[in-house]
C-alpha cells in the first residue's frame, strides 16, 4: 500500500473517530470499561476485591521524585504513573521496589518527551537527537558501560539503576530482562503510527508489538525480581510447564497493553492524533465501523485476554500442585509467581481506575469521566 493511501486511511479514519468523540463526549459516559470487560461467570471488580497496593507507597513515590531531580527527568506529571509500579508488585522488598520505581520514572521520561503518539510532534532537530540517545539506550550491553562525558542524564540514570539491579539478580535473569527492556526503548520511543511504519499493521501484529510498546513484557519479567524468587526454565520444561508459562506471560502483557489502549485512548488518539491504538488499528482495517463498534470490537479482545488467562492459570496452577510433592521449593517460588501475575492483572485494572492521567471532564468512559466518582 503506498504511502499517500496510508495518509488518506489514518486521516479519513481519524478525521471520523474526533468528530463521533466530540458527539459522544457531549452526553453522560457512553460506556463502562468495567461492563466492557466483564463476561459471564467473572467479574472484574469482584476479582480484584482482594487487591491492595504496596504499603509503602508514598515514601517510594517521593524517593522517586528525588531520584529524578538528581538526574533533571522529573516530570511533575510522573507521579500519577510511576505509581503503577506500587500497585504491580504490592509484596516487594523495599530496596527492590526502589529500582523498580526509578526504572518506571526513567520509562515516564522517555514516553512523555519522545514516546509513541508524542514522537512524530517533535522538530527534526528533536527527533534526531531522541534517536541517537535512543540507540546508544538500547544497545547497552551487559556490562553497561556508557561514554560518561556524551551521555545524557538520563542515560546515567538508566545505567545507575541497571546496575543496582544486576548485582542485586541472577545473570541468567538480568540478561533476559535487558533484553527484554532494551527491545521496548528500540520501539516505544519513536514515531509508531501508521505512515512512519510504512504499512498497516493486521489487528494481531498490533497486539504483538504492543505488548513491547507498553513495556509489559519486562513489567512482568520484575515479578521474579520484586520478591526475590527466580524461575528454574530448567525444571519447568522437564515438567512440561514451560510453553504454557510462556504463553500465560504473554497474555499478562497482553492484558495490560491493550486495556491501556482504551484507557488511553483520549489521550493519545483525540489530543494527540495518533492512529498506534488498538481501536484506531482495528477501524483502519475495518473503515466501514462506527467508533462505537470500534471500542467495542477493542473490548472483546481484552476481554478473551482474560479469559485465556484465567483458563491458563487453572492449567498451570494444577501442573504446579501436582510436581510439588518431588518439587516442594520449585512449587513454592511457582506459586509465588503465580499470585504475582495474577496482581498484575488486577493492578492493570485498579491502578488505571485510580490513577489522574487518563481522567477528562468529557471522557466517554465512566472510570475516566473526571467529575465522576468510581467506586470498587
Amino acid at each position: 500500500m503506498s504511502t499517500n493511501n496510508l495518509q488518506q486511511i489514518s486521516a479519513a479514519v481519524l478525521s471520523g473517530v474526533q468528530l463521533s468523540y466530540n458527539q459522544l463526549s457531549k452526553d453522560v459516559p457512553l460506556f463502562s470499561l468495567q461492563e466492557l470487560f466483564n463476561f459471564e461467570g467473572f467479574n472484574l471488580n469482584n476479582y480484584c476485591k482482594t487487591f491492595k497496593p504496596h504499603p509503602h507507597i508514598q515514601s517510594l513515590l517521593k524517593e522517586a521524585q528525588e531520584f529524578g531531580r538528581q538526574y533533571g527527568i522529573w516530570l511533575d506529571s510522573a507521579a500519577h504513573y510511576i505509581s503503577c509500579a506500587t500497585f504491580l508488585y504490592p509484596n516487594a522488598g523495599i530496596e527492590r521496589m526502589r529500582a523498580i520505581v526509578q526504572n518506571l520514572a526513567i520509562d515516564y521520561y522517555l514516553n512523555d518527551t519522545m514516546g509513541r503518539d508524542i514522537f512524530a510532534h517533535l522538530s527534526p532537530a528533536a527527533q534526531e537527537a531522541a534517536t541517537q540517545m535512543k540507540k546508544r539506550m538500547y544497545q547497552l550491553r551487559e556490562d553497561l558501560y556508557i561514554d560518561e562525558d556524551n551521555a545524557t542524564p538520563v542515560e546515567q540514570a538508566n545505567a545507575t539503576v541497571l546496575e543496582y539491579i544486576r548485582g542485586t539478580a541472577p545473570m541468567s535473569w538480568f540478561s533476559g530482562f535487558l533484553r527484554l527492556y532494551a527491545y521496548h526503548i528500540y520501539v516505544a520511543h519513536k514515531d509508531c503510527n501508521m505512515n512512519a511504519a510504512g504499512r498497516l499493521a493486521r489487528v494481531d501484529e498490533y497486539i504483538d508489538s504492543r505488548c513491547h510498546l507498553s513495556g509489559m513484557h519486562h513489567v512482568v519479567k520484575f515479578i521474579e525480581y520484586s520478591e526475590g524468587r527466580f524461575l528454574d526454565w530448567e525444571w519447568l520444561a522437564a515438567n512440561g510447564i514451560g510453553e504454557q508459562l510462556e504463553r500465560l506471560h504473554f497474555i499478562t502483557a497482553a492484558i495490560g497493553g491493550l486495556m491501556n489502549d482504551l484507557f488511553s485512548f483520549e489521550k493519545e488518539v483525540i489530543r494527540n492524533n495518533a492512529d498506534s491504538n488498538l481501536v484506531m488499528v482495528i477501524l483502519c482495517n475495518q473503515p466501514g465501523l462506527t467508533l462505537e463498534q470500534g471500542i467495542r470490537r477493542a473490548a472483546d479482545i481484552v476481554r478473551n485476554q482474560l479469559i485465556a488467562f484465567l483458563s491458563l492459570m487453572d492449567y498451570v496452577r494444577t501442573a504446579v500442585q501436582q510436581a510439588a510433592k518431588e518439587a516442594p521449593e520449585q512449587a513454592v517460588i511457582m506459586q509465588s509467581h503465580l499470585q504475582g501475575l495474577e496482581r498484575c492483572v488486577q493492578a492493570s485494572w485498579i491502578w488505571q481506575v485510580h490513577t489522574q492521567r487518563y481522567k477528562s471532564e468529557h471522557s466517554i468512559f465512566r472510570e475516566t469521566r473526571a467529575a465522576l466518582t468510581y467506586s470498587r
